[in-house]
């Protein structure tokens, strides 16, 4: 008998209080996230016409267009120079701080609490301090640089420091949500077991390396994730201290697409660029999630 009501097939309940909370958030996401992803995948198969959408259709052609243009590879070669930049230079700040955090015991929450303020001002205003501190005749660097003899340099004008002056503010602006992020999970890591390391006379090093990193992989690799597609669609620190110059040695492909959108009026090749860069950015984080996947 019991083996009768086992092959019964299970009832499943509908858990409709749980369906209705999400269901805003459902509608917000397929609304502001899927229908424009679909709808740029459209738009890239036509020579779109605002006046009259869509225009005409041509299939791949907006494809071919910009997979033939010097400007576009410059724009991707120049992209992924940023995205190393990032990776070397601020992606690790926020672990750092966050270790540091972790030891500061008096006044910890002041220190939290100010880690967070920079996250509600507003990043147009910081980059536009960092553009006139750049400036190379009445800039604070150069000035400050004058004093030991060195300068001054054009930070915004020279091909060969401006990608690294563009990456400079993040270096030294941190990212506050990050660094709380990582913190939460260092202090999530059970302090019997670094007791233990310490007793059996582990190292701070060895600590780091072989305890507190891999317990807070987790979030690094969530982070790490969100990092690739912020760095490779970089647009308004760029565009506000340079907007592609000099020369086009920062134009980067998200400038581009909007350049040939709302310059040029060529959204179709606008939209095929950026599913192209959908496409990318999707299979580089499948590629850094199945590395990470066998590394555990």
């Amino acid at each position: 008998m019991h083996r009768l009501n086992s092959l019964k097939p299970r009832k499943y309940t509908i858990r409709w209080v749980t369906i209705l909370f999400l269901l805003p958030s459902i509608i917000a996401y397929i609304m502001f996230k899927y229908y424009p992803l679909f709808n740029m995948m459209y738009m890239s198969l036509f020579d779109y016409n605002v006046v009259n959408p869509p225009g005409k259709f041509i299939g791949l052609a907006n494809y071919k267009n910009f997979l033939q243009s010097e400007t576009f590879w410059n724009a991707i070669k120049n992209t992924f120079i940023f995205f190393g930049l990032y990776v070397g230079l601020t992606f690790w700040i926020p672990i750092v701080q966050a270790l540091l955090l972790n030891h500061i015991k008096k006044a910890n929450g002041f220190f939290r609490f100010m880690y967070l303020v920079p996250a509600v001002l507003p990043a147009v205003a910081g980059i536009l301090v960092w553009k006139w501190m750049y400036n190379p005749d009445s800039g604070l660097l150069n000035y400050l640089l004058s004093y030991i003899g060195l300068g001054p340099y054009g930070w915004l004008n020279d091909t060969n420091i401006t990608k690294l002056a563009i990456v400079m503010p993040s270096v030294f602006a941190g990212s506050g949500i990050s660094v709380l992020l990582y913190y939460a999970a260092i202090r999530s890591i059970p302090e019997d077991l670094i007791e233990a390391a310490q007793i059996d006379g582990v190292g701070p090093w060895k600590r780091l390396w072989l305890i507190i990193l891999p317990n807070i992989q987790f979030i690094i690799v969530i982070q790490f994730i969100g990092f690739i597609s912020s760095t490779l669609l970089a647009f308004d620190n760029i565009y506000v201290m340079t907007q592609g110059g000099p020369a086009n040695s920062t134009m980067v492909v998200s400038m581009l697409i909007v350049n040939n959108a709302f310059q040029q009026s060529r959204f179709g090749v606008a939209a095929a660029m950026s599913f192209f860069m959908f496409v990318l950015i999707g299979l580089i984080t499948i590629i850094q999630q199945k590395f990470s996947n066998e590394k555990e």
